[in-house]
């Protein structure tokens, strides 16, 4: 690599470091993150229906100062043991999945730019 080719590199992780360090002083958790000041809170109102296979959960919308970005379901057969997550957005209110007759562990999360909240409480649900 020539002068040139340093120099630029250089001049790159530069201006990646100072920008690191613009978005830690204003507040901001990453590029275009909300400001927070910490995980939201837990899952509200979490329930489900059954209709046949069908698993719906539903729950109450966070309040708009937790800037819930994703949810995060967790579902397994076996408690505690490699749950499934799957994700669903931050405007969301319910989420449905079919799945086969089995005895289901499902806990639930809610995620913004700061981090992760604690579960809801775990739902045991059977689907015949």
């Amino acid at each position: 690599m020539n002068k040139n080719g340093v120099m630029a590199v250089v001049v790159v992780v530069v201006a990646i470091v100072l920008l690191g360090l613009w978005a830690m002083r204003s507040g901001e958790q990453g590029f275009g993150g909300a400001d927070c000041s910490g995980p939201p809170g837990i899952p509200q109102g979490v329930s489900h229906t059954i209709a046949g296979e069908v698993v719906t959960i539903t729950w109450s919308p966070a309040p708009p100062s937790d800037h819930v970005a994703t949810y995060l379901i967790e579902a397994t057969t076996t408690r505690g043991v490699n749950p499934t997550t799957f994700v669903a957005p931050g405007s969301a209110t319910s989420f449905q999945r079919q799945g086969p007759p089995a005895v289901y562990y499902i806990n639930m999360f809610a995620r913004n730019a700061c981090g992760t909240s604690g579960s809801s409480p775990e739902m045991v649900i059977t689907v015949k």
